[in-house]
């Protein structure tokens, strides 16, 4: 089983696009059979390497194929998976599902290209965050200063706060507003990296004390 070209997710151009295959070969194969004269009628998996290019910026993609069998009678794909570029795990653990959920559809509009609807919902990951941590303040502003104050963020992460939420209030009130694909690829970054210090790290740190006390008993 072969095929000329895949559609894919470039990073590079953003966009879904069609990769053209340069190169292909085989895996490894297992058979169920238990004799070589039992071969030819036994089920098989297998599995299919292509090395294709992305037809806009010639990106390279590495991608497997799954493969399930019998030889002379027919062949599937059972799974499809692209080993190469290897996709971004994000590593938000501890924050909480209301939050990463906004941070999320960012992620996914940051993805479809739509960078305006990105920076919106990076912008309600703060004000979700501010709520989860009882942040006090009129709007937005004064309720990052209140997570500074309260030794929830640091000067650091205040100023990217800052930049994310006006930013946000650009997009949501100035039809003139463009936002760019660098922007908006910032954004997530520095959205990302908040909410990292204040959920992940604390949470992982927090573990790491305890277990830490726990040993010296």
């Amino acid at each position: 089983m072969s095929q000329a070209e895949f559609d894919v997710f470039c990073p590079s151009c953003n966009m879904l696009v069609a990769a053209k295959v340069v190169a292909e070969g085989n895996g490894g194969f297992r058979r169920d059979a238990v004799s070589p004269l039992d071969a030819v009628d036994a089920e098989y998996h297998g599995e299919h390497y292509y090395v294709c290019l992305c037809g806009r910026c010639s990106q390279p993609f590495l991608i497997r194929q799954s493969l399930f069998g019998v030889p002379a009678e027919f062949e599937t794909i059972t799974d499809e998976k692209i080993l190469y570029p290897s996709e971004k795990k994000l590593p938000l653990d501890g924050v909480p599902n209301t939050i990463k959920s906004a941070y999320d559809q960012a992620a996914r509009s940051f993805s479809a290209s739509l960078f305006e609807p990105c920076v919106l919902m990076c912008r309600k990951c703060l004000e979700a965050t501010c709520r989860n941590l009882g942040a006090k303040g009129r709007d937005l502003n004064f309720k990052l200063q209140s997570l500074f104050d309260g030794g929830h963020i640091d000067s650091r992460l205040l100023n990217w706060a800052h930049e994310i939420r006006l930013i946000g209030n650009e997009a949501a009130h100035d039809p003139d507003t463009k936002v760019t694909k660098h922007d908006a690829r910032d954004v997530l970054d520095f959205t990302e990296a908040i909410l990292i210090y204040v959920f992940s790290l604390t949470s992982r740190f927090e573990a790491f004390r305890a277990r830490r006390a726990s040993d010296k008993l």
